[in-house]
C-alpha cells in the first residue's frame, strides 16, 4: 500500500511542476506581447537561477530572446551592459537540449534572437579588425560564422541555404593575422569546398597549400590543390607540390616519385630543378643517416645531376648546368681524398716493411706486403677511372655555364657568384688533367696548361 501512495505522490508532483511551468511560460507570452520585457527579465533570470530548472529548453529559448531583445534596443541596452553574453550563453543551453532546433523556429521566438547575435558578433569583430586585434576579431567572427551556419542550415532568410562567405571568410583573414594557422585552413576550406574565389582570391588558396604541407595534411593537400588547379588554370601551383613533396616525403619516396614522373614524361624544368634540390639538400635526420651511407648519398646525388642536365635541356637554364657541373666537380673532389688516402695507405704498408736478410723471411714478407698492396692497387686504378669520368663531366657542364653565363650582359648577383665559381674551378680541373700528362704528351700538357691560364684569367678579371 505505501508503495502506491509513493508512486501516485510522484506522479501529482510532476504534474503540478508542468502545470506550473504552462502557467509562468504563458505568462511570459502575455508580457512579450505588451513589450514588458524589463518585467519579464526580473522573473527569467529568478527562474533561471535554480539548478532545477537547468534542462528547461523553453526557458533558455525565452532568456536568449529577452536578453536579445535587450540587446537590440537602445533604450534597454544600458540597463544590462552582459545582456549580449547572456543571450549567446542561454542558447547554447538551448541548442544542448535540442539539436534540432525546432522550439527556436516557433513562434514567439521566430529565430529572433539569431539575427541579433549574429549582427552583433559581425559588427564587434568588425570593429577589432579595423583596430588591428586580430584575436578577438576572430573570436567574435567565429561565433558569427557559428550563428550563419545554424541559419543557412535551416534556410532561416529563404535564400535556399547559400554559404554567407561573410563571417567565414573574415574568420579566416582575422585568424591568419592572429597567427591561428589551424583555425584559418579550416575556415578557407569551408569557402573552397564551394569554390569559392575570382582572380583576387588565389592568396586564399596558396596560403591553405603552404599550411596542409606544413600540417603534412596529404588528403587535404591533393583535394585542394586539385581545387586551386580547376579554379585558376593559368597558375602554375607546381612548386607548391614540390613544397610538399620536400617537406613529407621520404627519400626513397622522392627518388621513386621523380623516376615515376621521369618515366611518363610529366616533369617541367622547374619540376626537375625541384627533384635535383631535393636530391642534395636533406632534412636533418637524413643528412645524418646519409654521412654513414656513401653509396645512398652518391645515388641520390647521380639522380640530382640527372634532375639539372634534364631541367638545362627543357630551356637552358643556366644554373641547371651550374648544378650539374658542380656535382661532378663535387664528386671528383670526394675521389680526390679517396685517392690520396689510397696513395698514403699503400705507403704506409711499405714504410713499414721490414726489411729481412734472410731469403726465406723477405720471401714471406713481400708476399705478404704484395698481397696487402694489391686490393689497394686495384682500388686505386677503379678511384682514378671515376676520377677522369668526374673530371670530364664537371668539366662539360661548367663549360656550358662560363660559355651562357659570359653572354649575359646582365647578370644577378647570383649569377656573377656562379660566373666566377665556374670560372675558377675549370682553371682547376685543366690544371689536373695538365699535370696528369706531365712528362707523357707535352702536346696535351700544353693544351691543358693553355686552358687552366685561360680560366684562372678570367677568374682574376670577373
Amino acid at each position: 500500500m505505501k508503495k502506491i501512495t509513493l508512486t501516485l505522490a510522484i506522479a501529482l508532483s510532476v504534474s503540478s511542476l508542468f502545470a506550473q511551468d504552462k502557467k509562468f511560460f504563458d505568462k511570459m507570452f502575455l508580457l512579450y506581447a505588451q513589450k514588458k520585457v524589463e518585467q519579464m527579465k526580473l522573473d527569467i533570470d529568478k527562474v533561471a537561477a535554480d539548478p532545477a530548472n537547468a534542462n528547461n529548453t523553453e526557458l533558455w529559448l525565452w532568456k536568449s530572446t529577452v536578453d536579445a531583445e535587450f540587446e537590440s534596443t537602445e533604450n534597454l541596452k544600458a540597463k544590462c551592459a552582459d545582456c549580449f553574453n547572456s543571450s549567446y550563453e542561454a542558447f547554447l543551453k538551448y541548442e544542448a537540449l535540442d539539436k534540432s532546433y525546432k522550439q527556436i523556429s516557433e513562434a514567439p521566438f521566430s529565430w529572433k534572437s539569431l539575427g541579433v547575435l549574429y549582427d552583433k558578433f559581425y559588427n564587434t569583430g568588425r570593429d577589432f579588425y579595423k583596430d588591428k586585434n586580430w584575436a578577438s576579431a576572430f573570436e567574435n567572427f567565429d561565433k558569427s560564422a557559428y550563428i550563419a551556419k545554424i541559419i543557412m542550415k535551416k534556410n532561416i532568410r529563404n535564400n535556399g541555404g547559400a554559404l554567407d562567405t561573410l563571417p567565414i571568410l573574415m574568420s579566416a583573414y582575422s585568424a591568419q593575422n592572429a597567427q591561428k594557422v589551424k583555425e584559418a585552413l579550416a575556415y578557407y576550406s569551408i569557402a573552397a569546398d564551394v569554390k569559392y574565389g575570382n582572380n583576387g582570391d588565389i592568396d586564399m588558396y596558396k596560403y591553405m597549400l603552404v599550411g596542409y604541407s606544413d600540417a603534412k595534411d596529404k588528403a587535404s593537400f591533393e583535394k585542394y590543390f586539385a581545387i586551386a588547379q580547376e579554379k585558376y588554370s593559368k597558375e602554375n601551383f607546381e612548386d607548391y607540390k614540390f613544397d610538399f613533396i620536400s617537406k613529407n616525403a621520404s627519400l626513397d619516396e622522392k627518388v621513386a616519385m621523380f623516376d615515376a614522373d621521369d618515366a611518363k614524361g610529366n616533369l617541367s624544368a622547374a619540376g626537375y630543378m625541384n627533384f635535383g634540390d631535393m636530391f642534395v639538400n636533406y632534412k636533418k635526420e637524413d643528412k645524418e643517416a646519409l654521412e654513414k651511407n656513401a653509396p645512398k648519398k652518391a645515388m641520390l646525388h647521380s639522380k640530382a645531376r640527372e634532375a639539372f642536365k634534364k631541367a638545362y635541356s627543357k630551356n637552358n637554364d643556366v644554373l641547371a648546368g651550374f648544378n650539374a657541373g658542380i656535382l661532378y666537380f663535387n664528386e671528383f673532389n670526394d675521389l680526390d681524398d679517396a685517392y690520396r688516402a689510397n696513395v698514403k695507405a699503400m705507403q704506409d704498408i711499405n714504410a713499414t716493411k721490414v726489411a729481412e736478410k734472410d731469403p726465406k723471411k723477405k720471401a714471406a714478407t713481400d708476399a705478404k706486403t704484395k698481397a696487402d698492396i694489391e686490393p689497394l692497387k686495384n682500388a686505386k686504378a677503379d678511384i682514378e677511372a671515376k676520377m677522369n669520368s668526374a673530371v670530364d663531366g664537371a668539366i662539360e657542364w661548367l663549360e656550358k655555364t662560363e660559355v651562357s653565363l659570359k653572354a649575359k650582359t646582365d647578370k644577378s648577383k647570383t649569377e656573377k657568384t656562379s660566373y666566377k665559381n665556374t670560372v675558377k674551378f675549370l682553371g682547376s680541373l685543366f690544371e689536373y688533367k695538365r699535370d696528369k700528362v706531365k712528362g707523357k704528351d707535352p702536346k696535351a700538357y700544353d693544351a691543358f696548361d693553355a686552358k687552366s691560364k685561360m680560366y684562372y684569367d678570367l677568374y682574376d678579371k670577373a
